[in-house]
């Protein structure tokens, strides 16, 4: 029996594909959650050097790559934290049409995008 699916696709059509809000949605929410778990172990060893002494605090912290670090964390986190409750929604059963999922899916990213912003402002400033 002969398949209707393509097996290799150009990168073209996989872009063209996957442009649809639901599709880089879900994309991002896998991306942030690798980096949380490649990440975790980072900010825990940062955490345990930054409260030895109210000096080391202040070395760790002083640093603006140290920062920025702590800026992608909970970027990471609000992100992968918004599009959780995207998903908890889709499997309840709620906004799974093509239109709403749609919708659904824009409001979700540009309520990350707010806080991912808001967040960069606390962390940096």
């Amino acid at each position: 029996m002969k398949s209707n699916r393509p097996i290799n696709l150009p990168l073209s059509q996989v872009l063209s594909v996957n442009s649809s809000p639901i599709a880089i949605a879900s994309i991002l929410h896998r991306i942030s959650g690798v980096v949380l778990f490649l990440l975790i172990p980072v900010m825990l060893w940062l955490l345990q050097n930054s409260l030895a002494s109210p000096e080391s605090f202040e070395t760790v912290f002083d640093n603006v790559f140290v920062r920025f670090l702590a800026w992608i964390f909970v970027a990471a986190i609000a992100y992968h934290f918004v599009m959780g409750v995207k998903h908890l929604f889709a499997d309840n059963g709620q906004h799974e049409e093509l239109k709403s999922a749609r919708m659904v899916s824009v409001v979700s990213l540009v309520i990350a995008a707010i806080l991912i912003v808001a967040s960069f402002v606390w962390v940096m400033f």
